[in-house]
């Protein structure tokens, strides 16, 4: 089943994108704000992320900028 991230400060908006995102058949995580959101992301992947622009920690834009970064690779020496 697809994943998807819903990332808003408001309780009601996060149950509601949470409630019609599962009716077409993702599984949903929430965050609250932009440092739960991140923290979300290194942990899993998703294949859609819907966020807030205004949040208590941050805007919208910076997680874009977080899911836009490559990923990190360890080099051994």
């Amino acid at each position: 089943m697809p994943k998807a991230l819903v990332v808003d400060d408001e309780p009601d908006i996060r149950e509601l994108l949470s409630m019609t995102l599962h009716q077409l058949g993702l599984e949903v995580t929430t965050a609250a704000s932009l440092n739960e959101g991140i923290s979300v992301l290194k942990a899993e992947s998703f294949a859609v992320c819907i966020t807030d622009m205004r949040l208590p920690d941050g805007d919208g834009l910076n997680l874009i900028d977080h899911i836009q970064q490559p990923p990190r690779t360890c080099r051994w020496r």
